[in-house]
């Protein structure tokens, strides 16, 4: 008797303990490394502390949200393969010059553990995809068309975009800081203009690449200009080489002529007397006949080499 009665007491508690650990795996939720849980009663409302990554108990008419705390990037295009909605999603930018541009939007963005309590408070029982694609792109549009109006489109397409985005960056910070969303950066990607708008670009960029043609035809024309005077100093410097080198050939060749007409007045007799620079000669009486006398004899010894000659 008392066996059965153990048996049957011990059979209770390994079903009661069954139901109780039944129940609670039921209310058991888990809550990712990456995350923050917010767990809602119907009837306190919102727990006060946040729930870190782990497994959590979820009680009766009690719900837990779940939001990520890492960085996250949401993108609106134009290509429906991409972004957070499968449609053409960018976003409508109004400029100084009453263009309206399509542009692609990235905005990187995440929530701090800290706040995301505030974020229930503020967005409601919603998850993080429907905030971003509703409340967080509302806020990305006023903020791009509140900046817009200060920049032209070809500012927007090129030099000033940097500058765009770091106004608009500040500016997204302020409005979903109340919001408890932290904005890292907003940036614009793709250009998508109106007809009107590339009809525009294409003008502005026909001139710009005619002044750049312009620039380098001038270029050019310089460059062959100093081609030119370069050549032209050369030119000049070889003729008057040549005319030097042809002057010191002629004096050369006419040198040439007095040494040979000298060779055959030549009588084979090498002079006497040898004036040396800056010697003074002084000739006596027997010197003088003796140079008279070979004078006079010269015409002689010449008259009968020719006779000679002749027979």
């Amino acid at each position: 008797m008392k066996f059965k009665t153990f048996a049957a007491s011990f059979g209770g508690l390994v079903v009661a303990g069954l139901a109780i650990w039944g129940f609670i795996e039921s209310r058991s939720a888990w809550i990712d490394a990456g995350f923050v849980g917010i767990l809602y009663d119907a009837s306190s409302g919102v727990q006060p502390k946040p729930l870190k990554p782990g497994r959590v108990f979820v009680g009766w008419r009690q719900r837990l949200y779940v939001f990520p705390t890492k960085l996250m990037s949401a993108k609106y295009v134009q290509d429906v393969e991409e972004g957070e909605q499968k449609v053409a999603d960018g976003i409508l930018i109004t400029t100084s010059d009453n263009a309206n541009t399509t542009f692609d939007v990235c905005v990187i963005y995440r929530i701090r553990e800290e706040s995301a309590i505030q974020v229930f408070n503020s967005f409601g029982p919603i998850d993080v995809e429907t905030i971003q694609a509703n409340h967080l792109r509302r806020a990305i549009k006023d903020v791009v068309n509140e900046i817009g109006p200060k920049y032209d489109v070809f500012e927007l397409m090129g030099p000033k975009r940097q500058e765009f985005c770091q106004l608009a960056t500040e500016s997204l910070k302020k409005r979903m800081a109340t919001n408890g969303i932290s904005i890292d950066s907003l940036m614009l990607l793709t250009a998508f203009p109106a007809p009107e708008t590339a009809e525009k670009i294409t003008r502005r960029v026909n001139q710009y690449t005619e002044y750049d043609i312009a620039v380098l035809r001038r270029q050019i024309a310089e460059v062959s200009r100093k081609t030119n005077v370069i050549t032209a100093q050369a030119r000049m410097t070889a003729t008057q080489l040549t005319s030097a080198t042809a002057k010191d050939k002629g004096l050369e060749q006419l040198q040439l002529q007095a040494d040979e007409e000298a060779i055959e007045k030549w009588d084979g007799h090498l002079p006497e007397i040898r004036a040396g620079g800056n010697q003074t000669m002084i000739l006596d009486g027997s010197t003088l006949a003796a140079l008279s006398n070979r004078r006079a004899a010269a015409p002689a010894a010449k008259s009968n080499s020719q006779g000679e000659n002749g027979q």
